[in-house]
């Protein structure tokens, strides 16, 4: 009994060393539909309503979501997907405005408060540094259903962003 308990101990930790179990493509199509899901959900909740930045009239959250499933985090380092497995991080963004920043603070006091109320625990994101993009600014994160959210200001050009990352799904190839 001890042997097997090992054996199965030692099963998991080389599967986690992989990087978790191999998904088929519809599971991880599904999951990143989820994930876009879960961003547009948290836009939604935001009071007072954001605008989207740098869009014309008319247009949608479908129209000005950003999508990337590459991420330097979310490779095979030690060679242990066999052939037909790919790595992807199904990450969506949408940059966001607001008629002030006093608006921003309140749509993310809003915002933390739905979560809170879901039972979903929130982290604060520090306000960028006086000086640089987004200064004082702060933003929140949460994750649900294993998806990480946060809202805040981007740190390269103080755009306010809402993204929802999926995290690193191993996958059989679409």
């Amino acid at each position: 009994m001890l042997i097997i308990a090992g054996l199965v101990i030692l099963a998991q930790g080389y599967e986690s060393l992989e990087g978790g179990s191999v998904r088929s493509a519809a599971d991880y199509t599904q999951h990143a539909a989820a994930t876009k899901e879960a961003g547009e959900r948290a836009i939604r909740q935001l009071m007072p309503a954001p605008y989207l930045a740098g869009t014309l009239p008319g247009a949608t959250l479908e129209d000005t979501v950003r999508f990337d499933d590459s991420s330097s985090s979310c490779v095979d380092d030690f060679g242990t997907d066999h052939d037909g497995v790919t790595r992807n991080q199904p990450t969506y963004s949408w940059k966001l405005g607001f008629d002030s920043p006093r608006d921003y603070l309140a749509a993310i006091s809003h915002l933390r408060a739905r979560w809170v109320k879901r039972g979903i625990p929130v982290k604060d994101i520090p306000a960028p540094k006086k000086g640089t993009p987004g200064a004082g600014l702060p933003g929140i994160s949460a994750t649900e259903g294993g998806i990480e959210l946060s809202f805040g200001p981007e740190w390269a050009t103080g755009a306010l962003t809402m993204r929802a990352d999926g995290g690193c799904i191993r996958h059989y190839g679409e």
